[in-house]
């Protein structure tokens, strides 16, 4: 049983349990040796790790993935805790829980269910269709419940996309009371099609990684081709709604250097690009506040990414 938690790990512990081997880096030292870098995580959270001693050979005995025993202590590097490994050795099915290694909400099976209730408001007969043809593919439904939403940015677990398009979708219901000219059946349509190529674009579980496709294509291309192939299938569909679907999964990172190839031209494709920046950014803030807050932290450690610490309100 897992006793050692990433959420909960404090500086000077010493730690004697298992995690996934998220990432592993031989790098140089000043003296001509080599040292490893490496990343481990539960499903509370992830830590770095480093190890000084016979790096090369150590490298060799687990993969990226890998559910590896790692003995050491809980340090602190330039405000951040890691682990300085004594050693780490794989694992064999059995010797673990996967529950312990990646966190499933409790809720995955209701918010499933109350995603595509919303879904089927949507009035417009042709995009009721192409939706139909997604939500009643059983196949495709598994694999969009498993699917998380990013590998480590916000929604990153299982049931994250899920989760990150029940929140857009509720986001979208309240933006449309307030803006009436937004057709509320488009943006509903883009928020089931804007991510849906993250499903292959990532390998999902306890171990979230890019795939060929996924670093080949993206997920937009992906996604897009996902949405084509369902078009194609529902003869008549008008070509001028066909050319907004596509338009949405192309458009919604917002910016061509963020890796749209479009940037958002419609009403809805705005709306969506900025509900779904919206959404990811406050699961992002509101995840690592909390585990800043769980370390009994005010402010969490500087984010590389936003350019910014983040304040947990603990000592207000």
């Amino acid at each position: 049983m897992k006793r050692q938690f990433v959420e909960t790990l404090q500086e000077g512990d010493r730690i004697n349990d298992y995690f996934v081997a998220a990432r592993k880096d031989l790098r140089d030292q000043r003296n001509g040796g080599k040292f490893l870098g490496m990343v481990f995580k539960d499903k509370t959270g992830e830590i770095g790790g480093i190890l000084w001693n016979n790096a090369p050979s150590v490298a060799k005995l687990f993969e990226l993935g890998d559910v590896v025993n790692v003995q050491g202590s809980v340090t602190s590097y330039q405000g951040r805790l890691q682990i300085r490994v004594d050693q780490v050795l794989p694992l064999r099915a059995g010797e673990y829980d996967l529950g312990d290694l990646s966190y499933v909400p409790e809720s995955l099976e209701k918010t499933v269910e109350e995603f595509v209730g919303i879904l089927r408001t949507v009035e417009n007969e042709w995009l009721a269709k192409l939706i139909e043809a997604f939500i009643s593919d059983e196949a495709f439904m598994a694999a969009f419940a498993e699917a998380a939403a990013g590998k480590k940015w916000h929604h990153a677990y299982t049931g994250g996309l899920a989760q990150h398009c029940l929140e857009l979708a509720r986001m979208a219901d309240a933006l449309c009371g307030v803006f009436p000219n937004i057709d509320r059946d488009m943006l509903l349509t883009g928020i089931l099609v804007h991510d849906m190529g993250k499903i292959e674009e990532m390998s999902h579980g306890i171990y979230v990684d890019y795939t060929t496709p996924g670093k080949l294509l993206g997920h937009l291309a992906i996604g897009a081709d996902m949405v084509q192939t369902r078009i194609r299938a529902i003869e008549g569909f008008p070509e001028l709604l066909r050319l907004q679907v596509l338009h949405c999964v192309l458009a919604h990172h917002g910016e061509l250097v963020n890796g749209s190839p479009v940037v958002p031209k419609t009403v809805e494709a705005v709306a969506l690009h900025h509900l779904d920046n919206l959404g990811a950014q406050l699961d992002a803030f509101t995840r690592i506040a909390d585990e800043a807050r769980g370390r009994g932290q005010d402010w969490s450690e500087y984010i590389g990414l936003i350019e910014r610490p983040i304040w947990t309100k603990e000592g207000e």
